[in-house]
Order: structure tokens, then sequence, then C-alpha cells
């Protein structure tokens, strides 16, 4: 044991040497305000890097108005559209649907109301705990650049305006191998079948790259079951060959269960994250799926890919009173499995789909919120602070304007930046010891509210061509922080702005990232 003077004297120098680095952080922040520097135009953006003071926020808060469909309305429309009564281009140049809503605190709770003049007044709760919903906006970082016009985003008043976006999703085919309920596609029970051929495919890959700002993206491949496409491996090559920093697949795992060979090509064609539907521990409690033996087959998917090198995201689909109960079962599996699982993905039911025409009174018990997501993880699994512990999946991009930075002005692709409303998503990110399996929250070792906000400090202030980690032509070895898109040296995870992280690159790692969160 140590004498206890040099600790005090280690302490005590410890203690100084903070509080001048204190001081002279808080010198250079009030120098920076003083006198701001200018910021740079890197080639892949369409304008100057935005200083956090420049950036503009959607209408936060509640109080408020925002605007909202009429979900009787948009049924109707779409009806009129597909029999031939209304022209496709009325989801364009009309506002078919549109109303405004209000959002209020009310007895505990955060509700949304709207009043449609044809079918009167829709009501729904958007969080449980109003403290909370509260605190996850007052994180949004603020917008990425406003989108160019690029013929792309003409959609009406439906139209994106706001950044790249972080994950194009494509939706291959409206095939299934399963008929189970929730579905958002109402796969198989539509009257028809809708699949893309390869030249469809090909341009929408192609369209989505040419977008700026010309950020990172990773593309999804979605459905139905996107595995009974006939393009699936060839998407999947084909994204790759052009530039996507990160291919996935959303599917039930039955295809890659029957079939080792087939996620051996999976994984040979490029596909990098499986995002595996898994609503539950034990086949019991997959018995809304309508397939007896289904977390079996979840197993075997989960080994097949995982002996391939796929990294698995798992996905449910969590309906209130009826899978909210797995939520601790659901977490604790990953912990147990954190050298195959790196991600748990928490996904509310929205009632779309084989859902839509769901009665008040069903809507109104089987919703569940983001903010029932974070009690449901504390109270089950011990995970979390849902005041401390829980972040707007947005409050990543101070490390992407950070990466942006670093960059430089010849980087050909920006980072991978997630823009999306804090009300859109959710997520937390744990440590967990791989010999142990125990498990901490970052947030709870870590003041992370501080640290974003010392980043974006960080990054405004350095915004000169004049400052050393700002190159006016950035070296060769520094000009993309994440290596080309497409290019073999893409790493497989990259801290915060992706949806898994290792603690530690070193062979000898004991401890591996888990991120778990919630989308609406």
């Amino acid at each position: 044991m140590l004498p206890r003077k040099p600790i005090k004297m280690r302490r005590a120098i410890y203690g100084g040497v903070s509080k001048a680095a204190g001081a002279l952080w808080s010198a250079a922040r009030a120098l920076d305000r003083r006198f701001p520097q200018r910021s740079f135009h890197p080639k892949w953006a369409p304008g100057p890097l935005a200083k956090q003071r420049e950036k503009t926020f959607p209408n936060l808060g509640f109080p408020r108005e925002t605007d909202s469909l009429c979900p009787r309305c948009v049924t109707e429309v779409r009806a009129q559209i597909l029999s031939g009564e209304a022209d496709w281009r009325l989801l364009v140049e009309g506002s078919p649907g549109e109303i405004k809503a209000t959002i209020v605190e009310e007895d505990g709770r955060i509700l949304m109301r709207k009043d449609c003049p044809k079918h009167g007044r829709f009501e729904d709760v958007m969080s449980v705990d109003p403290a909370f919903f509260k605190r996850i906006e007052s994180l949004y970082p603020g917008r990425d650049f406003v989108i160019p016009k690029d013929g792309l985003h003409e959609h009406g008043t439906s139209s994106i305006k706001y950044g790249r976006g972080a994950v194009l999703t494509i939706d291959l085919t409206n095939r299934c191998n399963m008929m189970c309920n929730p579905c958002f596609m109402d796969a198989n029970q539509v009257g028809y079948v809708h699949e893309l051929e390869w030249e469809d495919v090909k341009k929408l890959l192609d369209d989505a790259a040419s977008v700026k700002p010309r950020r990172q993206l990773s593309v999804q491949f979605s459905g139905g079951e996107p595995t009974l496409s006939p393009h699936f491996l060839p998407a999947i090559r084909y994204a790759r060959e052009i530039g996507y920093f990160s291919v996935q697949c959303a599917t039930n795992g039955v295809r890659f269960a029957q079939d080792e060979g087939f996620a051996r090509e999976a994984a040979e064609a490029g596909l990098r994250f499986a995002y595996l539907q898994f609503d539950g521990v034990g086949n019991e409690h997959n018995q809304h799926r309508k397939v007896g033996n289904l977390y079996d087959v979840k197993l075997r998917a989960i080994e097949n890919l995982h002996r391939y090198g796929v990294d698995i995201t798992l996905v449910t689909t969590i309906v209130n009173g009826v899978n909210n109960d797995q939520v601790g079962d659901i977490l604790k599996f990953a912990i147990e499995n954190i050298d195959k699982i790196n991600t748990v993905s928490f996904q509310p039911v929205s009632f779309t789909g084989r859902d839509e025409d769901i009665d008040d009174e069903t809507r109104q018990k089987q919703r569940y919120t983001l903010s029932h997501l974070a009690h449901d993880a504390r109270a089950q699994a011990g995970i979390g602070e849902p005041l401390r512990d829980w972040y707007p999946l947005s409050a990543s991009g101070p490390f992407s304007d950070l990466k942006d930075l670093l960059g430089g002005l010849e980087a050909e692709w920006g980072s991978l930046k997630c823009g999306c409303h804090p009300n859109c998503g959710i997520g937390t990110m744990l440590l967990v010891h791989q010999q142990t399996r125990r498990s901490v929250t970052v947030p709870s070792i870590l003041n992370v509210d501080r640290l974003l906000d010392d980043v974006k400090q960080i990054t405004d202030s350095a915004r000169s061509p004049t400052c050393p980690i700002t190159p006016r032509r950035a070296p060769p070895a520094r000009a993309v922080v994440v290596p080309h898109p497409g290019s073999s040296q893409a790493p497989r995870a990259t801290p915060v702005t992706t949806e898994a992280t290792t603690c530690a690159t070193a062979p000898s790692t004991v401890l591996r990232g888990l991120m778990t969160g919630a989308s609406l």
C-alpha cells in the first residue's frame, strides 16, 4: 500500500493540472467567441461547414404545433390512386390528408392531438415521461446542410430538406416466407407481387450515391423478405462496388438458418449487417409470428451469419401487451451473446401495413413509446437511467462534424451523419466484459453531455485553414478519416456514429460495445 502523503501530493498535482487545463479551455472558448474563425468548404459538401451557432432547429418543446396527417385520409387517397380514380401526382402537387396537430402535456403524458374536418379528432401518446421527452429534445444538435435542388427530392410538402440521411432503404420485394403480425408492409396479403427489376435497383443505388452532401451512406435491403429477391446478392455486390460504406439487410433469418451456404455467399458479396427480426427469448414468446419454432430458427441464423463475419443487430417490433415484457430478456440475451450481437434495435409498433385499420381502443392499448423503452430497460434488466443514459440518435452529430473537419478540403466523402428528429429515435451504449458479461452504460462512467458540448466547441474553434488539424490540402494518408466506401480498409465499427462500437481494437481486448435503442 502506498503511503498517504504521496497519494495526497499526487491528488493535489492532478487537481492543479485539471484546474489549469480548465482555465485555458475557458480562455480558448472566450477567444473563439470574440474572434470566430471562418468555416471552410470541403469538396464533398454543398457549402461551408456550419458552426454550431449557424445551425437551424425544428420547432421543439411543448405545447407546440406541428404538421401531421389524417390516417383515414391517407388510406382513402392511396385507394383512389391505385384504382385509377386519382393521379399519383396529387401526392406531389396537392396536400392530401395534411392537417395541423398540437403537442401538449397532460396528466403526466405528452399527447398529440389533431382534428380532420372529415374524420374528426385523433389523439395518441408520444411519451409517458415529460421530463424524458424534454431532455431528449434538448440534446438535438441542429440540422445538417440544406439539400441543393437535384431532381431527386421533389415530393411536394413531404420532400426531405436537410442532410443526406444515414441509411437508404430499398424494398426489393413484397414477397415473404412468413405470414405474421404485425407487418409494416402487409407482405403477401395485398393481392399482387411488387418486385424491383435489376435496372430499378441499380438506378436507386446510383441516384442516392449522387445526392449532396456526399456523406457516407449505408444501404439496407428490405421487403417483404429481401433474401427472396433474385437480385439480393447482386445488389449487395453492386452497392459495395459503387462505394456504399455499409450494406445491410432486414431479414426474418429463415433463409440464413436453412442454408449456411447462402449466409457465406451474402458475406462474400459484402453484407456487413443483418438486421434480424427478434421478438423475444424462447419459442413461446414468438407465437404471435405464427411459426412454432421461430426462436430456434433465429439461433441457427445467428450462428450461420456469425460464422462468416456478418454483424448482427437484433430488431424487435415491440407491441404493448404482446412482448413489452421481453425487453429485459432480449437485452440479457444480447449481453450473453456479445461475441455475436453488437446492437439491439427496438422498434415500437407503427400501425401501418397489416395494422393500419386498427381500432382506436386497440391502438391506445398497444401503443409503445420511446419513454416506455427507457423505463422498461431499467425495470426489467437494470440497464440505464432514463434521465442520464439515453440520447437522441442524432446526438452523434458533433462527432460527425469533427470527422468532417479532420477530413480536410480534399475529402471525397463526408462522414456518416444521422440527423433525424429527436422524437424519431433514442439510443445508449454499454460496455460488456466478454468474460464475466458484466455491463455498464457508457454515460454512467463518462459525462457524455459535457463531452458532446466540448466536441462542438473544439470543432467550431478549429475551423480555420491555418489551424494545424485543418490542413488546406490534406495529406493523402489523412484525406479521409473513414476510408473510401467500398475500400477493403473500411472499418468494421466506428465509434458513436454507427450502431456498434468496440472499445479497443487490440487482440487482447476484453470489453465490447453494445448499442441499444429504439426508433419510430
